[in-house]
């Protein structure tokens, strides 16, 4: 797969498009977005499009948003890192 393919796959993830819908539009076979170098683009966009909306989120709040107040604390809850207990 050549860099603009990969450029593609990682484009259209980033507009939260599922990895059927981008095999579609891609022309390419979904088992080349489960695995390999089209399974990392595919996580890459979807992964910056979050980090994205996340950092909107943050302002947002920094600047008194309640409503983003509240998103932004169950984002960090949600994805707290859970020490393990033994």
């Amino acid at each position: 797969m050549d860099a603009s393919s990969l450029a593609h796959i990682e484009e259209m993830a980033t507009l939260q498009f599922s990895i059927e819908e981008v095999a579609i539009i891609t022309a390419l076979g979904v088992a080349d977005l489960r695995c390999g170098p089209g399974a990392t683009a595919f996580m890459r966009g979807r992964l910056r499009a979050q980090a994205e909306v996340r950092a909107a989120i943050l302002q947002a709040a920094k600047q008194g948003s309640t409503p983003a107040q509240k998103e932004f604390q169950k984002l960090a809850t949600d994805s707290a890192i859970v020490a393990d207990e033994d």
